[in-house]
């Protein structure tokens, strides 16, 4: 059994996706490509790479949204206007042509890497999607084997009853398995208290996504100290755990003390998914990520570590079954009985599959 913990579906990316207008959606894909990491901007003229500027960095706010056209172009890259020169990133691999990416398109790749499952994970790039999450199991009954969709609620405001009520209709009465959660140092307060009862209540497995910098991860991850002793009983995985440099290629994951303790006295699981940012640095098959990863496997061993592609935005850099075979074939300090818990008998377990 082979599960991939990192996978998306999602409808048209110039549409609506769930919020309340096609404006607010790109309004929030413009925010995620200022921040994006892995991928530069670049002209269109002459493929060079620019400075963003999608945003004013001093100002986080709405106000510091910068009038450039930013649009949903095709082949895979968002589009805009800065400085009278058109611009692109290149966010999803080129054949993208429809900036959509289909329950079928993906159980097809899938079929061809020889992956039996995939966590769908949540973005708010690709929408809210709790509804069209239920809609594709609903309506395609032969996906549900296939897939195990995660829940999205707004985090600003998860604490309210509105969003407390919103997850708990996701779960019990549309199916889905889990919560995804982007997470950052407030999420873990007084004020989410209630919220995080009703999580472990719930005995559901929770995704907690931290912006992927080093530095920052390690802080957010630091921040939930009190929070992990507190609800001890909520299953955590972190997705793209422990991030290396998207522009060193010498790089070296940081775990320090705390992080050692954390995760191996708590239900806490490091999802291994270094192609996506990586691959614009280190060619296939990854050989200063495989560091991170027998690093990673020295200190945590195999029962904390799970596989995660981030299809199919991974294969800006290479295919699907290379971001799975760079670990079961190369990384040859594991042994076979400790990749199968890897790449799937321990997502297994956190599912109760």
């Amino acid at each position: 059994m082979v599960i991939d913990s990192h996978a998306h579906i999602f409808p048209f990316l110039g549409g609506r996706s769930g919020y309340s207008s096609v404006e607010e959606h790109l309004t929030v894909c413009q925010r995620a490509m200022h921040e994006h990491l892995a991928q530069p901007a670049r002209r269109v003229k002459d493929h060079s790479p620019v400075e963003k500027k999608l945003w004013d960095p001093t100002d986080p706010t709405l106000k510091g949204k910068r009038n450039v056209g930013f649009r949903v172009g095709e082949f895979g890259r968002f589009e805009w206007n800065q400085n009278g020169e058109e611009c692109y990133i290149q966010y999803l691999p080129p054949y993208f042509e429809h900036m959509a990416c289909s329950p079928y398109l993906l159980v097809a790749m899938m079929d061809y890497a020889g992956i039996d499952q995939a966590v769908l994970q949540c973005g708010a790039v690709y929408g809210k999607l709790n509804y069209y999450y239920a809609l594709v199991m609903d309506e395609f009954p032969s996906l549900k084997s296939r897939f195990l969709p995660l829940a999205q609620i707004d985090e600003r405001h998860a604490y309210e009853e509105v969003e407390l009520k919103k997850l708990e209709h996701a779960i019990k009465h549309m199916n889905l398995k889990g919560l995804w959660f982007a997470a950052d140092n407030n999420s873990f307060g007084p004020d989410y208290q209630c919220f995080w009862e009703a999580v472990e209540d719930m005995n559901i497995p929770v995704f907690l996504q931290f912006y992927p910098e080093k530095k920052a991860w390690l802080s957010s991850l630091k921040s939930t100290e009190t929070w992990i002793e507190r609800h001890s009983k909520i299953v955590c995985v972190l997705p793209q755990a422990f991030p290396l440099s998207t522009t060193e290629y010498n790089d070296e994951i940081e775990i320090p003390d705390f992080a050692k303790r954390l995760i191996n006295t708590n239900n806490l699981y490091i999802e291994i998914c270094y192609p996506i940012s990586r691959g614009r640095v280190e060619d296939y098959p990854f050989p200063i990520s495989r560091k991170a990863i027998k690093k990673l496997y020295d200190i945590f061993g195999p029962t904390k570590l799970v596989w995660g592609s981030d299809v199919p935005m991974v294969e800006r850099y290479c295919t699907y079954a290379q971001s799975l075979k760079y670990l079961t074939d190369y990384c040859d300090f594991i042994s076979k009985k400790d990749i199968e818990l890897i790449v799937g008998g321990n997502l297994v377990e956190i599912f109760r599959l």
